[in-house]
């Protein structure tokens, strides 16, 4: 870059412009590429893009530029065909000795071109305590590592057992995206902007989470269904026993895309073993398990989203009888129950992360909102 364009704090794209809502974790990133430790750590929640973000340090390693953006390097990596990029797979639901060994292996091996040996672990919380074999392993890699083999972990969050793991890396923070962010990313894969806003409403800054809404057709009439409860009661239990059904109905069928994208993982996983010479894929037992509490998971977030939306319904409500130009007792007591409601809802939401039944939840709280209308 010239000295001209220097003076101006002009800068170039580059590989760091692919992560998007992350502007503290960028700029560390972009910091460590030049002058690199020998391991990383990513903490950040679901969706959050660390899956970018370490492809793009990966990337900003390997670059002569440290990560331009435009050179053969880059290229390679950003498309998975740098052979020192090399991602461990974890199989089943926790790290393994053998897997975790094998990263060894791999770390010990000279790169095969100018650059660094990039070795890649995601997940490392899914350990059984700090003190399994597994993790006595991943102590011995991160200590004493070859000078070209930088590992680079990520995790949802450390527990303390992993305190140990963490003090052998340099952490690095991800937090969760903003809608801007999730609709940038979804723009980037081609999805147009009403579309990308709507899904991002409903992601609450997950990426995976986004990925999946995008293939649901039924998200629109899902959230005009949420929006419609409140007309909708009439104060009787069969009234809100019935909307609890169909809401249900609506979530269950929200599921299908995460069904099918599990799926088109699964298969992938089963060819890769096959490429490997393994006769079935191993552990496929706690990969299934695993499928099944991601989908409660988003099965849980989707009601938390709905009960968001109608939230948003009490607070038009809230804001109407507050704000109007000569307010009338029936305006003040509409805006009370809108208070009520939102409370109600509130604590609805918080009930839902205790596996609690979701139809008696439901319905219970719907009759509170009918009763919070004839206020």
């Amino acid at each position: 870059m010239s000295a001209s364009l220097r003076s101006t704090g002009f800068r170039m794209p580059d590989v760091f412009d692919r992560v998007l809502g992350q502007t503290r974790a960028v700029a560390e990133l972009r910091r460590h590429v030049a002058h690199p430790s020998h391991a990383y750590l990513f903490v950040g929640p679901p969706g959050s893009g660390l899956r970018e973000a370490l492809v793009s340090f990966a990337a900003g390693l390997q670059c002569e530029e440290n990560g331009c953006g435009h050179c053969e390097t880059c290229r390679l990596v950003l498309s998975g065909a740098d052979t020192d990029v090399v991602f461990v797979e974890r199989r089943g639901l926790s790290w393994s000795v053998e897997e975790l060994r094998e990263a060894e292996r791999v770390g010990r091996r000279r790169p095969l071109g100018q650059g660094y040996l990039v070795v890649v672990l995601e997940n490392i919380e899914f350990a059984t305590s700090g003190q399994s074999p597994a993790m006595t392993v991943l102590l011995k890699s991160l200590e004493d590592p070859p000078t070209r083999t930088i590992y680079v972990l990520t995790a949802e969050e450390i527990p303390s057992v992993l305190s140990t793991i963490e003090s052998r890396c340099v952490r690095v923070n991800f937090g969760p995206l903003s809608d801007d962010a999730v609709v940038g990313y979804l723009e980037l894969d081609g999805i147009d902007e009403a579309r990308a806003k709507e899904v991002a409403s409903a992601a609450g800054g997950n990426l995976r989470r986004a990925h999946v809404l995008v293939r649901d057709a039924a998200l629109t009439q899902r959230l005009a269904f949420w929006r419609s409860v409140p007309e909708r009661l009439d104060g009787s239990n069969a009234r809100s026993y019935e909307l609890t059904g169909e809401i249900l109905s609506l979530v269950e069928g929200a599921l299908a895309p995460l069904v099918a994208l599990q799926e088109q993982e699964l298969e992938q996983l089963k060819q890769n073993a096959t490429a490997m010479g393994q006769r079935s894929l191993p552990r496929r037992d706690e990969i299934e398990a695993g499928y099944k509490r991601e989908q409660r998971r988003f099965r849980t977030d989707d009601l938390r989203f709905g009960l968001a939306t109608l939230t948003h319904v009490y607070r038009e409500r809230l804001h109407e009888g507050l704000e109007a130009a000569q307010p009338t007792n029936r305006s003040l007591e509409r805006a009370a129950g809108a208070i009520s409601a939102i409370e109600e809802i509130t604590k609805a939401s918080r009930s839902f992360s205790q596996n609690v039944n979701e139809t008696l939840q439901l319905t219970d709280l719907f009759v509170s909102l009918s009763h919070c209308s004839t206020l």
